[in-house]
């Protein structure tokens, strides 16, 4: 009885770390606030619109990565959902209608398969190690970066990522810790390591380094050819089957590789900017300071291996593949980081961290017992909770940075609507507002989109879309009495975001109406450099 009161408690143990986990994404998300205020938008509502054709039986467009299996799941959530708790005659009105409403109900599934994830880490981790400290270390995976609990608050590709992640590891330690492995469990393990990886790749190609990871751990090369043959199938039966737009996909894909520069590699035709490599490094080490510490830690790990003393008992312990593996990883994306400017990128990279720096304590516990006479991890809890505390003040800066940003997001959408309810009002990208958000994922529904653009224009008939990257109009042509309408208007309302969006549409509203004594008058403004301007079209 006092056996299983016992377990029963280790087990509960593993659920603490889940819960504050939870409690994080939650108070996260009420700082980040609803997905349509300035540039939330930007993932989440293409999401939707995408996964609401797949919902509908219908062809999804293009969504980058190329984002498969969230696009899958929200799907579903959608569906579900509209059965559930639908308010109008179909699941499409009623999700344009509650597009909040189901973006809440998308992140809360997101968040428990998250949650889900690490308890059964957790659990396999205790059960495969025997030791419910190891086990509640591992758990620290998603809590290396302020900026990895960020994304668990958003519906974005990187949040499916994260929990595939959590999976790879479980099955990780589950292969590391098998007293013997017979040819049925290789298999096993190649089927379920390439089905994981294959999912993946459907949901971010960038994720190809992590397999890696399973192509050193399996035993035999047939094995690790099944692996990979595997992975790539399970990827091309979801992408041929989800990817219509496999041309765009490919295309996107070529200039990532073959050009360098910021936004998805929009620089010149080298690999990396050179230039930029230093400093890439410093907004590395800085953004992600616990991780790069832990990247150095696993180097020096690595480097030790090549000290003739050393050797053999590094590369006879059990974790050194995968401290191999995690250095590989952790380097590719680093790389990836540094070619094309985007932070974001490394997230996956991140999630590693705790496992590779679990795997070096296992390293250094065989090369110098002594020092670890007190405990096997209580030097490792100290180094990663001194890191976790100096991060308070991260959490603490982003959430006030969100919090402050979200108050003035709804300063303008609420001057919009005492102001200008009944005005034609031209919006811009990153401006706060659920028209703008809906517009700009329009780019990301294929075959839907007129059907899509149709329901818009009935639902926001005062609205008119400028695309701030392409300095025009979108969507003006298709719709020929709101072309009329602003050509012939004497006023109207622009909703601008920063004064370079500003300039852009100045000029473009002048050459498309010839009305060269247009002026211009800002009548209100928030200090997320978002702008009202009353236009006088002369």
């Amino acid at each position: 009885m006092i056996s299983n009161k016992k377990n029963l408690l280790l087990y509960i143990s593993l659920t603490v770390l889940p819960v504050f986990l939870y409690a994080l994404i939650v108070f996260f998300r009420f700082s980040i606030g609803e997905s349509f205020l300035y540039s939330n938008y930007d993932g989440p509502y293409g999401l939707l619109l995408s996964s609401l054709s797949i919902a509908d039986l219908r062809s999804p467009g293009y969504f980058q990565h190329p984002a498969i299996v969230p696009q899958i799941i929200t799907a579903i959530v959608i569906k579900l959902t509209y059965l559930f708790a639908g308010n109008e005659s179909n699941m499409v009105l009623d999700t344009f209608n509650r597009p909040e409403f189901y973006l809440h109900k998308i992140n809360i599934t997101f968040t428990f398969l998250t949650l889900l994830s690490l308890i059964i880490l957790g659990v396999i981790s205790y059960r495969k190690t025997g030791n419910i400290l190891a086990a509640i270390f591992i758990q620290f995976t998603p809590f290396i970066s302020v900026q990895l609990i960020f994304q668990l608050a958003k519906n974005t590709a990187e949040t499916t990522s994260i929990i595939l992640i959590l999976i790879l590891l479980t099955f990780v330690f589950c292969l590391l810790n098998e007293k013997s492995i017979t040819k049925r469990r290789n298999i096993g393990y190649a089927i379920v390591f390439g089905i994981i990886c294959g999912l993946a790749l459907a949901n971010k190609i960038s994720f190809l380094p992590v397999m890696i990871i399973p192509f050193l751990l399996i035993k035999n090369i047939r094995f690790k050819g099944l692996f990979v043959i595997i992975s790539f199938v399970t990827f091309l039966i979801l992408f041929l089957s989800m990817s219509p737009e496999r041309a765009q996909f490919f295309k996107s894909l070529f200039i990532n590789v073959f050009q360098s520069g910021v936004y998805y590699s929009s620089g010149p035709a080298n690999f990396a900017d050179s230039s930029q490599i230093v400093m890439q490094f410093m907004f590395i080490f800085y953004e992600y300071s616990l991780f790069s510490v832990v990247y150095l830690i696993i180097m020096i790990t690595l480097i030790l291996q090549f000290i003739p003393k050393l050797k053999l008992r590094i590369r006879s312990n059990k974790y050194f593949l995968l401290l191999v593996g995690i250095f590989i990883i952790e380097t590719a994306f680093i790389s990836l980081v540094i070619k094309t400017h985007v932070g974001y990128y490394i997230l996956p990279a991140l999630m590693f961290s705790v496992t590779g720096l679990f795997a070096v304590n296992s390293i250094f516990l065989d090369l110098f017992p002594k020092f670890f006479r007190i405990s096997n991890y209580l030097y490792k809890y100290i180094f990663i909770i001194v890191f976790l505390i100096l991060q308070i003040s991260a959490y603490r800066s982003i959430t006030s940075f969100y919090n402050n940003r979200k108050k003035e997001s709804y300063k303008i959408v609420k001057y919009l609507e005492d102001k200008h309810n009944k005005s034609l009002v031209v919006s811009t990208d990153f401006a706060s507002s659920i028209p703008t958000a809906f517009y700009h994922s329009l780019f990301y529904t294929g075959e839907q989109r007129m059907y899509y653009y149709s329901i818009l224009k009935k639902k926001y008939p005062n609205f008119v879309y400028f695309n701030k990257w392409r300095k025009d109009f979108t969507y003006l042509d298709y719709d020929k009495e709101l072309k009329n309408r602003l050509m012939n208007s004497d006023t109207l309302v622009f909703h601008s975001y920063k004064d370079e969006n500003f300039n852009d549409f100045k000029e473009r509203i002048v050459e498309y109406t010839k009305k060269q004594n247009t002026t211009f008058r800002e009548v209100f403004s928030n200090k997320n450099g978002e702008k009202i301007y009353l236009v006088n079209l002369k």
